[in-house]
């Protein structure tokens, strides 16, 4: 065997080598992103998270939060009566005085009146009365705030009830309920996508990255493959900028912030819906 066929011989052999080698390691990479993808929506919240696929904590039957009931509508207000027409009220003409010539008239004797005094009078008030009063008036004052305090105190005590208990949701076994971390992110961002409507193709996939810091702020968003469809990726666009904080990282995390990848898929949102 001269010296170019021992370098095909290697050549051939390396080659067959990392064939081996990329058959048997590479699923291993691509096998992880798949099962990240295939992994079913998680159906709460959790408070803390972790790098491994499990869930737990929480309790199973616990009710989600009421949602806040809508403002009252405003009530239209009563119009006023029209208002009635007042009789029209004639004019009183005076009398007429008598146009007889004074002369004529008969002399009547004056009676003479009595004498007036225009100094104004002062009476003089007992002392200590003033004040008296206005002692008076203040005790009035603090018996009825305190009687107004009583009866505010014991409105709110009946409308309390004896005890007040928070259930949080999750898979169950009680404690705080935990999931994997990207599982977390992205069920923050499913509840706050709304599909538009007029969206058509529901293959429509646009995809995201999101960068988390450890308590969980957002501290970047953008689209970084859009979907070709112009609602889906403006209806995603305002999602990225709605949510502002996610899931806190895995306290086993030793990096400060985690950059994670995100598919918005009309097809699964509806399915979900």
């Amino acid at each position: 065997m001269n010296r170019l066929q021992k370098k095909c011989v290697i050549a051939s052999t390396g080659l067959h080598l990392l064939l081996v080698v990329i058959l048997f390691v590479g699923p291993a990479f691509l096998s992880s992103n798949r099962r990240d993808e295939d992994r079913a929506l998680i159906d709460f919240v959790p408070l803390q998270t972790i790098d491994e696929a499990l869930s737990g904590g929480g309790n199973p039957k616990a009710l989600p939060p009421a949602p806040t009931p809508p403002p009252p509508a405003p009530q239209a207000q009563p119009q006023p009566p029209a208002p009635k027409p007042q009789p029209v009220v004639q004019p009183v003409e005076p009398p007429k005085q008598d146009q007889r010539d004074p002369d004529a008239l008969d002399a009547k004797p004056t009676r003479k009146l009595p004498d007036v005094s225009l100094k104004p009078v002062v009476r003089k008030s007992k002392p200590g009365a003033h004040a008296d009063s206005q002692s008076d008036t203040a005790d009035q004052r603090r018996t009825q705030f305190a009687s107004a305090a009583r009866d505010a105190a014991r409105r709110l005590q009946g409308g309390l009830s004896a005890g007040t208990t928070v259930e949080m949701p999750g898979p169950g076994g009680g404690g705080v309920p935990y999931a994997n971390f990207l599982d977390g992110v992205k069920k923050i961002y499913s509840d706050a996508w709304l599909v538009p409507d007029g969206v058509t193709d529901d293959e429509a996939t646009a995809t995201a990255s999101v960068t988390i810091a450890r308590d969980g702020t957002v501290l970047s968003a953008k689209i970084i493959r859009q979907s070709g469809s112009a609602l889906v990726d403006a209806s995603v666009e305002a999602t990225l900028r709605r949510v502002t904080r996610a899931v806190p990282l895995p306290e086993s995390a030793k990096e400060s912030q985690r950059t994670v990848t995100i598919k918005f898929n009309v097809r699964a949102k509806r399915g979900l819906g």
